[in-house]
């Protein structure tokens, strides 16, 4: 394949597709397992506050003045059947940082096979909602991804063997093809696939802002892509092809 250069983009964004959605599934899939768990299995009760910190490269730093993008966390003790005492870290906005003190009293959400981790129960459902969206985009993307997969595989299947490249347009040139006007020398047959239209100014035209909806007819990709009839002299560098709607 002599055009192998122009997979390189195509699969770079094929990866990227992929490596986003995947990212996605694999950072969030476990906490919507854990919110849905929350959800069905926790166990609401008290807990005083015993800390406000913000995370800084894996320590919980004490802070009173922070920004909205910092790692918020209040650590909390709460008590449990059997009159045990666990303590939770939990992960908040910066508007409850601000307005939560030290010894205040806050309503937590825990699973009893681990009480260590807990949550604030009013954000159960709205965490899941943002997890349910996150992993509704990486499964969009997914499909995307599929989609432009296929696609790639289309644009680069090369036809049956003694079959040719089906064109839109046609020279109509007599057998023997035909030669540069340049050098003399015979010209290759080919076609050019466009996309995005080809532009055409006369000499005292100003060159304006091309787009494919000004592109000569028959040469920006609509419905079916456009594959021009030309002739090309490689050394010279041209090409004469024929457009047409």
């Amino acid at each position: 394949m002599k055009n192998k250069n122009e997979l390189v983009i195509p699969v770079l964004v094929l990866l990227l597709l992929t490596s986003v959605a995947g990212w996605i599934l694999v950072r969030y899939t476990g906490d919507l397992l854990f919110y849905k768990k929350l959800r069905d299995e926790g166990v609401e009760t008290s807990a005083a506050v015993t800390m406000k910190a913000i995370l800084k490269d894996g320590r919980l730093v004490r802070s009173n003045i922070t920004s909205p993008s910092d790692d918020h966390r209040i650590m909390v003790s709460l008590r449990l059947p059997g009159d045990i005492t666990s303590v939770c870290t939990l992960r908040v906005s910066k508007y409850t940082y601000d307005i939560v003190a030290k010894r205040d009293i806050l309503n937590v959400a825990y699973l009893p096979g681990d009480p260590s981790d807990c949550t604030l129960p009013d954000g159960i459902e709205l965490n899941l909602y943002l997890i349910l969206s996150l992993l509704a985009v990486a499964v969009v993307l997914l499909l995307l991804a599929a989609g432009f997969a296929f696609y790639i595989y289309r644009s680069f299947r090369k036809p049956p063997p003694g079959e040719l490249v089906p064109m839109t347009t046609d020279l109509g040139i007599p057998p023997g093809g035909l030669e540069c006007p340049k050098c003399g020398a015979p010209m290759t047959e080919g076609y050019m696939p466009t996309v995005g239209g080809v532009s055409w100014r006369d000499r005292e035209d100003p060159i304006g802002i091309p787009t494919m909806f000004t592109g000569l007819p028959g040469t920006a990709f609509w419905i079916k892509r456009p594959a021009l009839h030309a002739y090309r002299c490689e050394p010279c560098r041209i090409i004469i092809f024929k457009y047409g709607g």
